[in-house]
């Protein structure tokens, strides 16, 4: 997609990869919060809408660059090249192949322990359960109800006492 909002050429039509591409970037913005819900779904739907690389523009031009992958953004950085100096700049770079996947948050678990400490978690209820039949039968079941007090014990020491991530904090 190189030369895509050519100041030259905005009258070029698009192709579907281009008004598709335009959409992921809009959900980025979206996810981001940069844009509200209807904001997104009005200008999702103008972008698979548009025909020249010309439509595009509007749909970007309150929105800020955030580094490398917006700045390869033809739509975003020819536009504004050209209307500063008034010529055209110099041929953009295409954008790396998977934004969307490049923006993605990785999922990490906020259990002390990360995975040791979710799977810890997930086995206490089966603990306790075989500590409550094993002094159940052994000593006599009035007590033996206590031994399910260990499921939030264990779920405070490696989840803490609010229960949220480290980022909200």
């Amino acid at each position: 997609m190189s030369g895509y909002a050519n100041p030259d050429r905005p009258d070029e039509r698009l192709s579907t990869a281009e008004r598709e591409e335009a959409v992921t970037r809009l959900s980025e913005f979206h996810v981001e919060g940069r844009i509200t819900s209807s904001e997104f779904d009005e200008r999702a739907a103008a972008a698979r809408a548009a025909v020249t690389r010309g439509d595009l523009v509007p749909l970007f031009a309150d929105l800020p660059s955030a580094g490398p992958s917006w700045e390869s953004e033809p739509w975003a950085a020819a536009p504004a090249a050209s209307a500063a100096t008034g010529t055209p700049g110099p041929p953009l770079p295409p954008p790396p192949a998977s934004t969307a996947l490049a923006a993605a948050p990785t999922r990490t678990s906020r259990a002390l322990g990360g995975r040791v400490g979710d799977t810890v978690m997930a086995l206490t209820p089966f603990l306790a359960l075989a500590l409550f039949f094993l002094f159940g039968f052994a000593g006599g079941f009035v007590w033996s109800w206590l031994w399910f007090l260990i499921i939030p014990i264990v779920a405070i020491v490696i989840y803490g006492p609010t229960g949220k991530p480290d980022s909200e904090r």
